[in-house]
């Protein structure tokens, strides 16, 4: 009976799973384009490897060259950093607004730029430790498009609501039994592995308007999808909560790669270079000789008018993120150079 069931409903719940996982074909072209860096041997957290940034932004690889025309890089909403009991370093920044009100943190940059830490302080806040839950992997790395609540804005963003019920075996078999047709638990594992490893797959190669995420990998992987399944509402035992501890150069890793390098180029012009006046975004490359450590917290924190008062485009603000976390995507910056 077991096989019978299996021979008729296991295809069709893979083909709804499919159907589910619209969009999330891997477009490896896309990837590909974006080179990968070789590994930096220092400064990496526990099990991990920084490297830095490279290649062009992702809305430009995927032929998007005004941030006003998609929603990509800004539904993460406004709302603040999640409560948390967590410990974070303490680096020489203020999280208040930038003098001269909201949107003014890129325009004040130029006042603070410069050398400002000399390179043993910046190696002391570089292995600084930051303990990461599931939801911090997902504010660094997937908010910024799929949202806070993970429904994205189809059909250009899909929602990670479908995908990710269908990884957790316990809301496979209640949904089956609620649609009337009960299934086995050992088949409910099944198919939700088979999801998995879609959504897996996903992470690593991206899609057609999805980036890679290959550097997300091992625990950090797991506590992002335990996430997930939380969000989901997965039943508990699918969905425990664990910490991961990182140095503040992967920190900044994930924030950089996951949200910023949507729209900035790894390398190429930045404000001074006259770039902004043809519309053209600035460079992370140029944050390290352009910025502070505090305009980039600003930048992050409450966005940035002056590029579209200078005829470029308006970045928008992520006040999700913490200011050591901001203040970490600019230590990534310094110590490993974007290529």
């Amino acid at each position: 009976m077991r096989l019978k069931m299996a021979s008729i409903f296991g295809p069709v719940l893979i083909i709804c799973l499919i159907l589910i996982l619209a969009g999330m074909k891997p477009a490896q072209s896309q990837s590909a384009d974006r080179p990968k860096p070789a590994a930096d041997a220092h400064g990496h957290g526990p099990g991990y490897v920084v490297t830095p940034a490279v290649g062009p932004g992702w809305l430009k690889l995927i032929g998007i060259f005004d941030i006003s025309m998609t929603p990509m890089g800004q539904m993460g909403g406004d709302g603040p950093p999640p409560a948390s009991t967590r410990v974070e370093p303490e680096f020489p920044v203020e999280g208040g607004p930038p003098p001269g009100g909201m949107g003014m943190g890129g325009m004040m940059g130029g006042n603070y730029s410069g050398d400002q830490f000399s390179d043993s302080e910046l190696r002391q806040m570089g292995d600084e430790k930051f303990a990461l839950a599931g939801s911090d992997f997902y504010r660094l790395d997937c908010r910024a498009c799929h949202g806070p609540e993970g429904h994205g804005a189809p059909p250009e963003i899909n929602s990670v609501i479908g995908p990710i019920q269908a990884t957790a075996a316990g809301l496979v078999e209640a949904r089956m039994k609620k649609m009337g047709r009960p299934i086995g638990e050992k088949m409910a594992q099944e198919l939700a592995s088979q999801a998995l490893q879609s959504v897996l797959e996903r992470l690593q190669k991206g899609g057609k308007k999805m980036p890679s995420f290959s550097h997300l990998q091992g625990k950090e992987v797991d506590t992002l999808i335990q996430y997930l399944k939380m969000l989901v509402g997965a039943p508990a035992s699918q969905a425990k909560s664990t910490l991961v501890s990182e140095n503040t150069g992967r920190v900044g890793e994930h924030l950089v790669k996951g949200t910023c390098q949507i729209c900035h180029d790894a390398t190429g012009p930045g404000m001074r270079s006259g770039g902004m006046m043809q519309g053209i975004i600035p460079s992370l490359a140029s944050f390290p000789f352009e910025q502070s450590m505090q305009s980039i917290v600003w930048q992050v924190g409450y966005g940035s008018r002056h590029m579209m008062m200078m005829g470029g485009q308006r970045m928008p603000a992520y006040p999700y993120i913490t200011v050591q976390e901001a203040a970490a995507a600019y230590i990534y910056l310094v110590r490993y150079p974007p290529m």
